[in-house]
């Protein structure tokens, strides 16, 4: 008659555990080999740290140049006992010729035979070169004054240069350091039991 042990085995595992069951039984006696899987226990935890502060620059620059010198112009004539009289004449007469076009190709021989038709005409001629542009441009300017003649003009001086040189440098904030406090326990695996008769 064959003798059988029994083993019963209880735990707590993560993964899986591969049990070896070998009796106490005499040589002759049968081995069993048995696997047995317990449940897992997994435990997470995070300290991430808080985002970095935003950056937003608006700029808008303006330049204003320096203002010009002030300018100041008078003018002022005096004339006593009685004035001549006054006469201006002002003529002008601009003339413009263009050069000569260019001369025209010849025309064909004209042959005529009185037994026949006694008409006959030469080929056209070729045309003539363009001539060149003609422009004529005249002024005149008169003045006639009896007496005295005044006359003022005042320039102010130039402003200064306007330049725009913009640096613009944006730094956002710091992020928040991340938690140095952080515990993960995980619970107890699963039990595994496994009984072999």
């Amino acid at each position: 008659m064959r003798r059988r042990s029994r083993l019963c085995v209880l735990g707590s595992l993560i993964g899986s555990v591969s049990l070896l069951i070998l009796g106490s039984a005499p040589a002759h006696a049968d081995r069993d080999t048995a696997r047995v899987s317990g449940g897992d226990s997994i435990a997470v935890a995070s300290a991430n740290g808080g985002s970095g502060g935003e950056v937003e620059v608006e700029v808008n620059p303006l330049t204003i140049s320096g203002d010009s010198g002030a300018v100041t112009a008078q003018s002022s004539a005096t004339n006593t006992g009685n004035t001549g009289p006054a006469s201006s004449t002002s003529v002008s007469s601009p003339v413009a010729i263009t050069g000569d076009s260019g001369s025209t190709g010849r025309t064909g021989d004209v042959h005529a035979s009185a037994s026949a038709d006694p008409e006959a005409e030469s080929g056209d001629s070729g045309n003539s070169g363009r001539t060149g542009n003609a422009v004529a441009v005249g002024n005149a300017v008169s003045n006639a004054n009896s007496g005295a003649q005044s006359a003022s003009n005042a320039k102010s001086g130039s402003t200064g240069n306007a330049v725009n040189a913009v640096k613009v440098t944006a730094v956002g904030g710091n992020g928040g350091s991340g938690g140095n406090n952080v515990t993960a326990k995980s619970g107890k695996g699963g039990n595994a039991t496994a009984i072999i008769h």
